[in-house]
């Protein structure tokens, strides 16, 4: 729904936007102006109108792609918002996908927050500093490739069909069928949201850490830090129950 009133909006923008610039009385192009320069505008902007009439409306009707996604695809966190970002319009995992986005925000602001605060307390290079920078790159690498999870349940999630099964006892087709189609709905729904939680608490202990290293001198409280990254190590390993 909320696509096709982006659509119908675009489109009214540009209808207004045509008026505006060729109705007498507002800015009035016309080919046969005397000035060279307007007679040129009209042409140019009938030209960039067309255009973006056809560049929107195909990116807003196009099908949804459903090729799986690969590590590959996803280079960084930017590149993983950007897959994000096209299942965030969704009826069903449009929050859930904005959520991830959110998430991926915040992973880098904590290893940027992170990396500044190893720098200040240690020298780049020391095994110090690469045994909590090379854990908060993991982590990176943890969350892009939960994103690639999420992106391919939510590829695979047909939105017509599953609207259709809301209304499953009203059909003629076996109800213990349907039944069963729903219920891998629902587990696709699950993991993406145990992907969610996932990521939230590598967010959470990786805030500790940062928090944890700032408080301490180079030497404390190495006990906790370890511990800390015990448990970062475990969540990051449990990334591979969602791949």
């Amino acid at each position: 729904m909320k696509k096709y009133l982006k659509l119908i909006t675009a489109n009214l923008t540009i209808a207004v936007i045509a008026v505006v610039l060729y109705s007498p009385g507002l800015v009035n192009l016309r080919l046969s102006d005397y000035s060279i320069f307007r007679a040129g505008m009209s042409i140019i902007a009938a030209l960039l109108l067309i255009l973006a009439f056809f560049l929107i409306n195909i990116r807003l009707l196009k099908e949804p792609d459903h090729r799986p996604v690969t590590l590959e695809d996803v280079r960084d966190l930017d590149k993983a918002k950007e897959i994000l970002r096209s299942h965030c319009e969704g009826r069903y995992f449009g929050n859930l996908a904005r959520t991830a986005a959110d998430q991926l925000d915040r992973i880098f602001q904590c290893r940027k927050r992170l990396s500044g605060i190893l720098e200040q307390k240690f020298t780049r290079g020391t095994i110090s500093f690469q045994k909590f920078d090379s854990v908060a790159l993991a982590a990176e690498s943890s969350a892009i490739k939960n994103v690639v999870a999420m992106a391919n349940r939510m590829r695979l999630f047909d939105e017509k069909e599953y609207a259709r099964l809301q209304h499953y006892r009203e059909d003629d087709i076996p109800d213990d069928i349907q039944e069963e189609q729903l219920r891998l709905y629902q587990k696709n729904f699950d993991d993406v949201r145990s992907t969610i939680a996932l990521n939230e608490k590598i967010l959470l202990k990786l805030d500790a850490l940062a928090m944890e290293i700032s408080a301490s001198t180079s030497t404390d409280a190495a006990d906790l830090n370890n511990e800390l990254i015990g448990e970062i190590e475990r969540l990051i390993d449990e990334t591979r129950y969602y791949e």
